[in-house]
């Protein structure tokens, strides 16, 4: 694994976001944009926190886009575009013809998964990526059908929580430039560990040659 451990969360959070200040400067100036995923979930809301104070970064040239999306508005609070623009966006100079939301309330929910697809660039620089305890990764959950879905982006039940979500596929995540994974908490370790030994079926485990980014708690079942 390309493990970087931190003491506790925040100090994560930063590591990371001075990453994504390195990534999207080299970006800019190789092909003069940057392309960047941004995940849900609680995890990367202290990175964005950081990223708001940081100086530097080419914000007038970055294209954010997501890597999945509850089946919801942009007004939900379960929404990870409304996440990323209350704690990051609504800071930060991004033109908003340059922040490219996927439309969670848009049904049928495959016609959402194929607008989508369509408006991603050719390779994405990053794709920021989280974890959940039970191995999942954007929302491709154990189990489900679009853990081995062709295509960009796709739409994917998810009995877990008697839902739908919009998600990248495999294949889109592991073609990005970079592929990172922000991962911390003593709940997440159990996975983690599997996830370095080989063990059990986690979804995540197929993100190829990820960098992760964890904590201690997260990291306390590991060998390193």
């Amino acid at each position: 694994m390309n493990l970087r451990v931190f003491p506790t969360p925040q100090a994560t959070a930063d590591a990371a976001a001075e990453a994504f200040a390195r990534a999207a400067r080299e970006a800019v100036t190789a092909r003069g944009a940057f392309h960047v995923a941004l995940s849900g979930g609680s995890t990367p809301k202290l990175m964005y926190a950081t990223l708001r104070e940081l100086p530097d970064i080419p914000w007038r040239a970055t294209h954010i886009y997501f890597g999945d999306e509850r089946s919801v508005g942009p007004d939900s609070p379960d929404s990870n575009y409304g996440t990323a623009q209350h704690d990051l966006l609504s800071y930060v100079p991004v033109p908003a013809a340059q922040i490219h939301r996927m439309e969670g309330e848009r049904r049928p929910l495959e016609e959402a998964a194929a607008a989508y697809a369509a408006l991603l660039p050719e390779r994405l620089d990053v794709n920021l990526l989280g974890m959940g305890d039970d191995g999942h990764t954007a929302s491709l959950f154990p189990g489900t059908a679009a853990l081995d879905a062709d295509g960009r982006v796709v739409a994917n039940r998810v009995p877990q929580h008697d839902t739908w979500r919009l998600t990248m596929t495999f294949g889109e995540i592991n073609a990005a430039r970079q592929r990172w994974l922000l991962v911390t908490g003593a709940n997440k370790a159990g996975a983690l560990a599997d996830v370095q030994a080989g063990r059990g079926n986690h979804p995540v485990g197929r993100v190829r040659e990820p960098v992760w980014f964890v904590d201690v708690a997260a990291a306390g079942a590991l060998q390193y």
